[in-house]
């Protein structure tokens, strides 16, 4: 298997893991990441063959310059929007600023790496995109909701775009995780990850592994389906 893909939020936990699964297959894999060098160095040290770019995902024209520098060396088949940022906080304690934040870096950043990527798989007539949503799309929290609003966008314009890219052979699909070990999760969790496990059914937390799987079946059309959000966990997204 052969092609290229990219992996947003590509140098740690679940990205990183996506990122090992395409380049193991034979993808050339271009990740990004916005600020720990120090995982990218590492990452692309143990990754040969692999590209690690830090940019802002909220800015188009960065994405614009990476879709140059990627087309230059062929047409990508794979996109995986994977980076994301939670931002939890009570509404009215909160300022309206960490939501826009919360908005733009999730849902915004997603939006743009469509905006750039989709006409190029369209016009290739072949392409695959899956969005990294999460079981707070669905699942209400207390001071959870700007990322949860960020993630049910998500999933909105996953069904939008799988409507609109249907006819050109492009498939778009979601994943919607629940609790993973990453340390997105331990900033959530502050300490408090035994009080967590006891409230999931299955009193298991997925491991990056798992979620990088799925995408994997969805990016090399193992699993061949477009317009589908995948809900994944061990009981705490039923309901």
């Amino acid at each position: 298997m052969s092609g290229i893909a990219i992996v947003t939020g590509g140098t740690r936990g679940i990205g990183r893991c996506i990122a090992e699964k395409l380049l193991g297959a034979g993808y050339k894999v271009f990740v990004t990441y916005a600020c720990d060098e120090q995982a990218a160095s590492s990452l692309m040290a143990e990754c040969l063959g692999l590209s690690a770019l830090q940019l802002d995902g909220r800015r188009i024209d960065q994405i614009q310059l990476l879709r140059d520098q990627i087309l230059a060396q062929g047409t990508p088949s794979v996109l995986v929007n994977n980076a994301g940022t939670t931002g939890d906080g009570i509404f009215l304690n909160a300022g309206l600023e960490t939501f826009h934040q919360v908005m733009e870096t999730n849902f915004g950043s997603t939006l743009n790496y469509c905006n750039v990527f989709a006409p190029i798989m369209a016009a290739a007539r072949f392409g695959n995109i899956i969005n990294v949503s999460s079981v707070a799309a669905t699942k209400i929290k207390l001071g959870n909701t700007a990322y949860g609003c960020a993630k049910a966008a998500i999933e909105r314009l996953t069904l939008g775009l799988a409507l609109e890219l249907a006819r050109f052979d492009v498939k778009v699909n979601g994943i919607a995780p629940g609790f993973v070990d990453t340390d997105m999760f331990k900033a959530f969790a502050k300490g408090g990850e035994r009080d967590i496990m006891k409230s999931i059914p299955g009193r298991k937390i997925m491991q990056p592994e798992e979620i990088a799987n799925m995408v994997f079946l969805l990016a090399t059309r193992q699993f061949n389906t477009t317009g589908t959000v995948i809900r994944v966990g061990n009981g705490e997204n039923i309901g």
